[in-house]
Formats: structure tokens, sequence, C-alpha cells
């Protein structure tokens, strides 16, 4: 197992370049990109933005790691959303963009003081992919304070409050745990098998739960190696959560290599930055010890904020 240091970097790093490759290309339809194929960065597509800028999924990512830095304190969480959207706090020039309505309905909650584990929708059409492009630093945290890790109660009901800062349907806390358990699994055993066992262990967590059991059948094909092998015309690259971690697992498992992975992630259109960003991640982890592609790197920008970050979450007591 590689250092915390490390792999925090690593992974960080890892957000932004999917997300950042995926960004001009979000919304785009897949028959397109089979057409030219995304491999570098690129600008002023699908937003106004120079090429390797990154998008609201590094910017919570960063929020949330210099947040859980501090400890788990969800007031501290919501106030750093805030002045993310309010005044493009951990965004490369000063502007947020691309922000999903339930993230910034939640946040207006806030705003208004309601309780930060109340701020997050409840509804069916709440369940995009908002809480989960956040994930990351929550489970280093975890990891850290949790010697001998196990998916139960204690750690699902921190995720569940975690996510429910933006997304509180059952759906997207499942959804946040499945990724959660994975992300924690890779690090300590990083291969695809280890992937696919966390995924099961997750799931065979919630089928014992009453609030939670309606919920497994809509992740149940995520262990089944069979639907991961199927041909990308069945996977839907959409930003709800389940369309969203088929395409991430889907990805991951159809690839030996991280630039491959990622490279895929982003060709699936629709929204490419989310699935880019996460497939990037846990493909770092994956495939650590990674090397970056020099160009991906070299484009990207807000670099130092990421160096930064990873820095203040090292110097504290919590990572």
């Amino acid at each position: 197992m590689y250092s915390t240091s490390y792999l925090l970097f690593q992974s960080l790093t890892a957000v932004a370049l999917g997300d950042a490759l995926g960004v001009p290309v979000q919304f785009e339809e897949r028959e397109k990109l089979l057409e030219s194929p995304v491999d570098t960065m690129l600008g002023h597509r699908a937003f106004d933005v120079p090429k390797g800028t990154w998008s609201d999924d590094t910017s919570l990512s960063i929020a949330s790691l210099v947040s859980l830095s501090l400890g788990f304190n969800l007031n501290d969480l919501m106030t750093r959303y805030s002045q993310w959207y309010h005044f493009g706090d951990y965004t490369p020039f000063g502007t947020a963009f691309d922000i999903g309505k339930t993230t910034k309905d939640a946040i207006k909650r806030f705003d208004k003081g309601i309780t930060p584990e109340l701020c997050g929708g409840n509804d069916e059409m709440d369940n995009g992919n908002g809480a989960l492009m956040r994930m990351m630093p929550l489970a280093f945290f975890i990891l850290t304070d949790y010697r001998h890790y196990q998916f139960n109660d204690q750690v699902a009901s921190l995720v569940h409050r975690f996510t429910a800062t933006t997304h509180r349907h059952p759906r997207s806390l499942v959804a946040s745990g499945i990724l959660i358990n994975v992300i924690i699994r890779v690090i300590q055993n990083p291969n695809k098998y280890a992937m696919l066992r966390a995924i099961q262990e997750a799931l065979d967590y919630y089928k014992g739960k009453n609030q939670f059991k309606d919920q497994v059948p809509y992740f149940e094909q995520l262990g089944d190696s069979g639907f991961l092998r199927q041909t990308s015309t069945q996977i839907k690259s959409s930003a709800y959560v389940v369309d969203t971690l088929n395409s991430v697992f889907w990805c991951l498992f159809n690839s030996e290599q991280y630039f491959v992975a990622v490279k895929r992630a982003v060709n699936l259109g629709h929204d490419a930055d989310t699935i880019g960003s996460i497939t990037s991640m846990l493909a770092s982890l994956l495939y650590a010890p990674v090397t970056f592609p020099p160009n991906w790197l070299k484009d990207l920008k807000g670099r130092g904020q990421i160096k930064i970050a990873v820095s203040f979450a090292l110097l504290s007591n919590y990572f």
C-alpha cells in the first residue's frame, strides 16, 4: 500500500484531470465523440472556459478535503460549498459553473438556516451524481480514522450524513455507500476483483437494512461481471446515480491502464466530466503508481490549489 500522502495527491489530481478532460464535451452525444474521440484537453466548447479548467466535481472535492481536514463538521462543509457557489472559492478562476440543481437547491436551503443534514433533496428526481463527485476525501478521512475498517453502521451513518447535505434520497445514500467502500477497498487492495467484492460487500450490508433494501435492486448489476462486459451501447452515461456508477465501473472493468479508462469514460459523452472524474480517481488508485499523461498535466489549471489542499490535509490531525 502506498503512503496516504502519495495516494491523496494522486487521487485529487486525478479527480481534476478527469473533470477537466470531460468539461468541454459534457452533454455531447456518444456517436459524435466516437467519430472524433477526446484524448487531450480542449477549451471553449460546452462552456466558455480555457482548456484544462475543472468544474464542480473538483471544486466540491477540494472544499470537502479542506473541511474534513478540520474534522467532521457539516456546518463547516456547507459553509464552504456556499462560498464556492456564491464567491467562486475552490475554482481555477474565481467563478463557479456547471452547478447541479439539487446541489444548488441544497446550498440555498443552508443559506436560509436549514440544518445541513436536512438540506439535501429527497425526491425521486434528486438522485443526480452531485454527492458522488465529492466522496473521495471522505473515503480517506474514514480510512485514516478506522484502522480496522469495515463497512458497518458507524461508517454508513457517516457516509449518509455527508451525502444528505445535498442528496437525501435513500438511493443516493446507497450509491455513496457503494462508492466509498470501493474507494477504500481499492486503496487497501488495488485490483478489479477487490473492486467487485467491495461492491458486493456494500450491497449485502444494504440488503439487511429495512430502510435501504428496496434500493438494492437498482445497483445489483454492478456486482455482475456479465453486465460489466456488455458493449458500451448498453451503458447510459447520464447524471443519474445509477447510470453514473454503471458507467464508471464499466470503464474500469473494461480497461487495463489508467489513461484508457479515463478516455473511455469521457468519450461516453453526456455527463462526461463527472463520469470522467470519478473514473479517473478510481483508476489512479486501481493502477497505482500512475504516470499521468504529461500533456494533460501541462494544461491542467489550478494545480497549485490541489497541492495546497493536500498539504493542508496532511498537516491536520485527521489525515
